[in-house]
């Protein structure tokens, strides 16, 4: 089974509309996979939040969130969006998500 770790860096919505869109396929195809929400990219919870889009609540439910980098989610100023959300949000890495560990256990990252 491949396992994809999709990593976002920018705010760019048509990106993540289409990260989106592949992460729900990949799901549904019985892949493992998983976004993590880095920098600039963390502007888009509380977007989504308010927006509510289809594609962003199934991923949510489907736990398909890795992770929410607490520094960069403080920095945007959506920690307490991404909480709210209870979404995962980690600094192990000095404040930061690590990526080390889902290398670990075998993920591909694809930084976008």
């Amino acid at each position: 089974m491949q396992k994809l770790l999709f990593v976002i860096w920018s705010a760019n919505k048509g990106i993540f509309t289409h990260i989106m869109m592949n992460v729900l396929d990949f799901n549904e195809k019985d892949y493992n996979v998983g976004i993590v929400f880095e920098s600039e990219g963390c502007k888009l919870i509380s977007e989504y939040e308010e927006k509510r889009s289809e594609k962003f609540e199934k991923i949510k439910e489907l736990n398909l969130i890795a992770s929410v980098c607490k520094v960069c989610a403080k920095a945007t100023r959506v920690i307490e969006s991404a909480e709210r959300q209870n979404l995962p949000v980690h600094d192990d890495l000095f404040g930061h998500s690590p990526l080390e560990k889902w290398v670990k256990q075998g993920y591909q990252i694809i930084s976008v």
